[in-house]
């Protein structure tokens, strides 16, 4: 018996999605239930000890709220059904105020009261203050005009409308003690149940920051064997360089060499970076810069001009876009420079229109040797610029400019 009256207390939500209007509907449901028991209870006595009029719209109130409560139960809806029996409860709570005289009305305050919490707590803020204005107008206006009158009524009280009244007034504060009741018991589960998802978030954020640290490791250490892999096969060319005795031969082995440091590089400078994913990328063409150059052994000073507006950028055009760079510092090193005096290479990788970016590399040497049309150099530079999706400008004269733009491919 008890578990049936439970259950039929907490019906099952059907339509509502999110905590807050579960919620809401639940206490719609219930107050719904309580007030049509003690309404329909309060007709009952005034149909006995009081005026037939007030009994009569009072019994127009239960039916409304009963009809409210049932349709709630059946469809797990519950905002159109309270709406309209609030609005049915605020005329309710007019109609005997104007209409209805020489009948004591001072305990309409007390149903307002009811009318105004009922939809502050399920309706929400905007509704509760629309019926509160409601109720504040039509007070005004009636005691501004029968205020007298409703002085005199209440000096000269009958027998029944003095039991009717304490009843009446009694059943009230039933309604407010409830209504307050079950909007705190309703709030303590609700904190209970956020306190719940709150431990449930907080373990499944553990999980996954574990996972991440995981992740990282993994990731730094890959970059780091990789780096290792790399530096094995740069001293491995190195070894090999030395049984060598053609000196174009020698070169093209160091070429090869410092190709696979450029992209060591990036593996190191990843290995080092808080975000395994992207490097700084001004950081890097500098060291990658001054690392060609000390390994070129030019023996005069060669002075980089570096501009870098672009903080970061993923691997997948790192990697083609330091080739590149690889190959134009080293052609400048082996053919640009004559004089050996002001001897500047410059670089320049900027924002481009929007997302697009735009590396400007120039130096100002007279070049020994012209750069001639299908070498492997410009062939592996052109190459990499189609990788990179970008185009690629080339000028020879009066002084070598490669004008390089695309836009930076996302890592998948």
């Amino acid at each position: 018996m008890l578990k049936q009256l439970k259950n039929a207390l907490s019906p099952k939500v059907i339509n509502e999605t999110n905590f807050e209007d579960e919620t809401r509907f639940m206490l719609a449901y219930r107050m719904s239930l309580f007030l049509s028991i003690s309404i329909g209870a309060l007709s009952i006595i005034l149909f006995i000890y009081f005026s037939l009029a007030i009994a009569s719209v009072t019994l127009l109130a239960f039916f409304s709220i009963l009809i409210a409560t049932i349709y709630i139960y059946r469809t797990g809806r519950f905002r159109i059904p309270t709406l309209i029996f609030s609005i049915i409860g605020a005329v309710c709570c007019a109609v005997p105020l104007f209409f209805i005289h020489n009948q004591p009305h001072f305990l309409n305050g007390f149903w307002m009261t009811i009318n105004i919490l009922f939809a502050f707590i399920v309706l929400g803020v905007r509704w509760g203050l629309t019926f509160t204005l409601f109720h504040a107008v039509c007070q005004a206006v009636y005691y501004y005009y029968f205020l007298d009158e409703q002085m005199d009524i209440m000096r000269n009280l009958t027998h029944e409308q003095l039991i009717a009244t304490i009843i009446n007034s009694c059943v009230c504060f039933v309604i407010i003690g409830y209504l307050g009741w079950e909007n705190i018991r309703t709030n303590e589960v609700g904190k209970n149940r956020l306190n719940e998802a709150q431990d449930v978030l907080q373990v499944q954020y553990n999980i996954i920051s574990k996972q991440n640290e995981e992740k990282t490791v993994m990731l730094k250490e890959i970059h780091h064997r990789v780096k290792n892999n790399l530096q094995i096969i740069t001293s491995l060319l190195r070894l090999q360089s030395r049984e060598l005795e053609n000196p174009e031969a020698i070169a093209k082995f160091k070429d090869a060499t410092h190709r696979v440091i450029a992209m060591s590089m990036i593996h190191e400078k990843m290995y080092q970076s808080d975000h395994l994913s992207t490097l700084h990328l001004r950081e890097y063409l500098h060291d990658l810069s001054s690392d060609l150059v000390s390994s070129y052994q030019s023996g005069y000073p060669v002075n980089l001009k570096i501009e870098c507006d672009i903080d970061s950028i993923g691997l997948r055009s790192i990697v083609p876009l330091a080739l590149i760079l690889n190959e134009l510092i080293s052609n400048s090193l082996k053919y640009a420079f004559d004089d050996y005096e002001n001897c500047l290479i410059s670089i320049s990788f900027m924002h481009y229109q929007g997302k697009k970016c735009k590396l400007i590399y120039k130096d100002s040497g007279t070049w020994k040797a012209p750069s001639r049309q299908g070498s492997f150099g410009l062939d592996l530079i052109e190459s990499l610029t189609d990788q990179l999706e970008g185009t690629m400008d080339l000028k020879t004269y009066p002084e070598t400019i490669f004008d390089i733009t695309f836009s930076p491919q996302e890592d998948q």
